[in-house]
């Protein structure tokens, strides 16, 4: 058996900390939130702040994901956008046509932020913008383009 792994050249710190990152960002493309509702203005820091008046309060932004990781020099973003789980949620993200922002933070962390206000085609990934991707691309319906 362990002739089997002997040529192996990832290390294993590599190997877990892409196992642990493939599997959030697969949790991750399950709680892709639905595009806004148009007629819809929430302020999260307006309500906080009508509730407890003369309070500061920290709003907390629910569609911002953070994941820190530990193998700072170990994982790339190619070997990010490789994994099934990014292309996961960039299908997802497309098929709801919600805006979807990832960004790697100083090379320690992931960061995802999704904007339910916003279609898919403003999305960007490490700095590409994902303007000219069609939805059906990522196996979501065709939209037609708006002029």
């Amino acid at each position: 058996m362990s002739r089997d792994f002997k040529d192996k050249s990832l290390p294993l710190d590599k190997v877990i900390e892409l196992g642990s990152i493939d599997r959030w960002l697969r949790d991750i493309a399950k709680i892709v939130p639905k595009p806004a509702d148009p007629g819809h203005s929430f302020s999260q820091e307006r309500d906080l702040h009508s509730v407890v008046p003369g309070y500061d309060v920290a709003a907390l932004d629910p569609h911002m994901h953070v994941l820190p990781f530990a193998s700072r020099d170990l994982i790339t973003e190619a070997d990010i956008e490789r994994m099934k789980g990014f292309q996961s949620l960039m299908a997802t993200a497309s098929q709801k046509n919600v805006r979807v922002d990832i960004s790697s933070v100083n090379g320690d962390a992931i960061e995802i932020n999704f904007e339910p206000d916003e279609p898919f085609s403003r999305s960007q990934a490490f700095g590409v913008s994902y303007a000219n991707v069609l939805p059906a691309i990522f196996g979501g319906p065709a939209m037609a383009l708006k002029k």
